[in-house]
């Protein structure tokens, strides 16, 4: 189904149970979040229950399905990483899903999903079946990728969301120039709204900011590493993005440098934090007239501990020297690099 059409369904609650599947996981979450607005009211309410496909239990789900709520409010419950659903051998709790379709709440909301790899795990005949079977307060689909339309439309989502006007020419541009994921596209946007810095947007700023692919790639990858959350834990999008950078022709060494040179960027803002310098100094060390971009690198500056650093900078002057004075296979070398920056992680 078009991504456009599930997302509208979503944002009028149309229907009592979702389950959902793509490649694209941000489209999932984009879907999501509609039914989040349309039937939750606060953040952290009680009656929004999330579980996790791959650590739940029959039971946990069971129960979640089973919750009356004690509120006016109705429920709704999520199951992510659904991957029993993806016509694999049956399990119990796929017998449940399965039965919960075909006889849904009318007074809960149910939304599971999961991300496939790749086009070759695209169908799932099992889930073609099962549509024929389901109640009709119930809906199953795959969300296509994003066709130029429905890429238009997400753009004009998301300056909206974050409260930008813009030309009605500006999203087809954005639409015409840009080659990569919807996760991929929000980046861009965030940092083409920091580039223009509240005045308006033109299509040579588009053209700055995002034509050029493999550096779009490249600060993709630098934002997965160093998150405003601490160090990236999505270790597998991580590594897929290193790999779709080498398959682009980027070497291997460029890929280190520049994650050498955030690091160290990072590093002297958490110095400059430490002495409470202000945030216009702070804007002088990233040569950024953005208040906004300033502030997300103080929040990732911020969330990495000294001793974090210290691993950091040991994992990269390790690396750099293995790669200077051995013959060892250079992307190799980087994902295995990739890996003991992402295990830095202080133990919590």
């Amino acid at each position: 189904m078009d991504y456009l059409e599930l997302r509208e369904i979503a944002k009028k609650g149309q229907k009592k149970a979702y389950f959902l599947y793509a490649q694209d996981e941000q489209l999932i979450f984009q879907v999501r979040d509609e039914i989040r607005k349309h039937v939750i009211k606060e953040e952290d309410s009680l009656s929004h229950i999330r579980l996790d496909g791959n650590r739940c239990t029959y039971e946990d789900i069971q129960n979640a399905i089973s919750t009356y709520s004690m509120f006016s409010e109705d429920i709704l419950v999520e199951v992510s990483n659904c991957h029993f659903m993806d016509g694999s051998p049956s399990s119990p709790m796929r017998e449940l899903i399965e039965g919960y379709l075909a006889d849904p709440r009318e007074d809960l909301y149910f939304v599971g999903y999961y991300k496939y790899e790749n086009e070759l795990s695209k169908k799932n005949f099992y889930l073609d079946n099962l549509k024929k079977k389901i109640s009709s307060l119930s809906i199953i689909e795959g969300i296509d990728s994003l066709k130029p339309k429905g890429m238009v439309g997400l753009i004009e989502s998301l300056f909206a969301e974050k409260g930008i006007e813009i030309s009605k020419t500006i999203p087809p541009f954005i639409s015409e120039v840009f080659k990569g994921n919807s996760l991929q596209l929000e980046k861009e946007i965030d940092k083409l709204i920091a580039y223009t810095d509240g005045r308006e947007i033109r299509k040579e700023d588009v053209l700055t900011m995002i034509e050029v692919s493999d550096e779009r790639h490249v600060m993709n990858l630098l934002d997965l590493i160093f998150t405003e959350r601490g160090l990236g834990r999505n270790i597998r999008d991580i590594l897929n993005l290193v790999n779709d950078l080498i398959y682009r022709g980027e070497k291997a060494e460029m890929v280190i440098g520049l994650i050498g040179s955030r690091l160290r960027l990072l590093f002297k803002i958490r110095i400059l934090i430490e002495k409470n310098a202000a945030k216009q100094e702070i804007m002088k060390q990233l040569r950024t007239g953005s208040a906004w971009y300033a502030d997300r690198m103080i929040k990732i500056a911020g969330a990495v501990s000294f001793s974090e650093y210290q691993k950091l900078f040991k994992a990269l002057l390790d690396h750099e020297f293995i790669l200077k004075t051995t013959s060892v296979e250079t992307m190799s070398l980087l994902e295995m690099m990739i890996l003991s920056i992402v295990n830095a992680r202080d133990a919590k």
